[in-house]
């Protein structure tokens, strides 16, 4: 049995946090988890319901809650904190002997790489990041690339399309695996006799996911009674004041089919009660698993056509795929979508095909222990 130890530097419930709960929770007996993490919070409390070893080891807030382009006169103290507290964890490593570490966050990665070269052992990134612009700046974006090359003895992405932004030499060991569904998968046709036409959003309340590019859509949907917009997920890391900006907007436009629902446990059964599912990331997005988790309970999806999605959904197959940033395209297949349901139907039977074929918690564990044999083996 491999002993990894997992380390992550929030425990928020958030889309990297919820893709590794739901891989050691799957990984089975070829693993021994050791998770290590920064703070408290609902990642914690969650992985311990489940039985697995659970280490916090605080490190400062203002660390913790730096922003991934702050390069300013901050930065090399920072910096130096971070390399003190990778310092401050080689010993456990040591202790547990662990086979290797596993970072799952790009602030991980860097003091897990201290941590790792101090106590011996083998170092893999799992990056869940577009390293690159609009979401780093180029300077950011070149140094991690630079990086991903030398600390690392290996790279797992969540995708083909943040494999590819870093660049890396053929010569890396590296895997792509998706952050694949871990629950119940819908069977057959959905029923919803009600009148509403509701229209969901997941994400976190954040500029790059586009929520506000929602609320510009549904303005024209407001003499039409049937279409719901709901927008599922809060503010989490610094993004307070863009949710304020929402909510004003909202206001100001009188756009009483749009309801901020906040955090929201259930999201599949939330999901059971929509009908359509829109993701709308305005910058590239690194996998969007919550469009596989839309898939999986049989809704039709509107993505935007950058990045991760374009790997989940199958234009006119599963959904549709659209620029990002454009209010009235999307509007316009909100507006397809509502006047096609036979074709929403079929694009809803596909879609949660397509996650049985492709993106189930099964091949992904089973894929990220052959790889970890295989770096050890090469170690």
């Amino acid at each position: 049995m491999l002993k990894v130890a997992y380390i992550d530097h929030t425990a928020k419930w958030s889309g990297g946090e919820v893709a590794l709960f739901n891989i050691l929770t799957n990984i089975g007996e070829n693993v021994q988890p050791l998770v290590i993490l920064a703070e408290e919070g609902a990642l914690a409390e969650r992985l311990r319901e489940k039985g697995i070893d659970v280490r916090v080891i605080p490190l400062d807030e203002s660390i913790r809650s730096r922003g991934r382009n702050a390069v300013n006169l901050g930065a090399p103290a920072a910096a130096i904190k971070l390399l003190a507290y990778g310092s401050k964890l080689a010993p456990l490593l040591k202790q547990e002997k662990v086979d290797c570490v596993h970072t799952n966050s790009l602030k991980s990665a860097f003091y897990g790489a201290v941590a790792a070269k101090k106590a011996g052992v083998p170092l893999i990134w799992h990056i869940r990041d577009h390293i690159g612009a609009p979401y780093l700046k180029p300077v950011v974006a070149k140094a991690i690339r630079t990086m991903s090359r030398m600390l690392p003895n290996g790279v797992i992405a969540n995708s083909h399309s943040t494999l590819s932004a870093l660049e890396l030499p053929q010569t890396k060991k590296t895997l792509v695996v998706y952050s694949a569904f871990a629950k119940a998968i819908s069977e057959g046709t959905r029923r919803r006799d009600q009148k509403d036409f509701n229209v969901l959003l997941v994400g976190r309340l954040a500029h790059w996911k586009g929520q506000h590019v929602v609320l510009e859509a549904a303005k024209a949907f407001k003499q039409d009674s049937r279409v719901k917009f709901w927008l599922a997920g809060d503010a989490l890391f610094g993004e307070e004041e863009y949710k304020q900006e929402l909510i004003r907007t909202i206001q100001q436009n009188d756009l009483t089919n749009v309801s901020l629902l906040g955090h929201v446990d259930d999201i599949q059964g939330l999901m059971q009660k929509a009908d359509l599912l829109i993701h709308t990331s305005v910058t590239p997005e690194p996998f969007g698993q919550v469009i596989v988790e839309g898939m999986a309970a049989g809704l039709p999806v509107i993505a935007s056509n950058e990045g991760g999605p374009v790997e989940i959904v199958v234009p006119g197959v599963t959904g549709m795929l659209i620029q990002p940033g454009d209010a009235g395209i999307l509007a316009e297949s909100i507006t397809w979508m509502l006047e096609h349901p036979e074709e929403r139907r079929r694009m809803a039977e596909n879609g949660t095909k397509r996650v049985k074929e492709h993106f189930v918690i099964e091949n992904t564990v089973k894929d990220i222990v052959d790889y970890y044999k295989g770096l050890l083996a090469a170690t």
